[in-house]
């Protein structure tokens, strides 16, 4: 299994380099929209603290019960796995170009 995925690689160095590029590219679209959904929670509980209530903390899920909100990241956790995953994109990336100069 693995021979055959090393193969399917190492065959065409720019199949890595593409892998890497999207990971990085949808890693940061995810961050992004986690900022958003950061910047959401935190307005609401700003407003109702404006209001008099006594501001709590809230997730999407509750914000928005009708969308899918799981692949948001809402914790220190959600956010590092995006960093790792970009930072794995970019190796990706770097590898691929280095396979490309070797064969030639």
């Amino acid at each position: 299994m693995y021979e055959m995925l090393i193969e399917f690689f190492v065959a065409r160095p720019g199949r890595l380099s593409a892998m890497g590029r999207a990971a990085f590219h949808l890693s940061g679209i995810i961050l992004l929209v986690g900022l958003c959904g950061r910047i959401a929670t935190v307005g609401l509980s700003a407003i109702q603290g404006m209001g008099g209530a006594k501001p709590y903390e809230t997730s999407l899920a509750l914000l928005y019960p009708s969308l899918p909100t799981w692949w948001v990241p809402e914790s220190f956790l959600g956010y590092g796995a995006c960093v790792l995953v970009a930072v794995l994109g970019l190796l990706l990336v770097q590898m691929g170009k280095a396979i490309d100069r070797a064969i030639g």
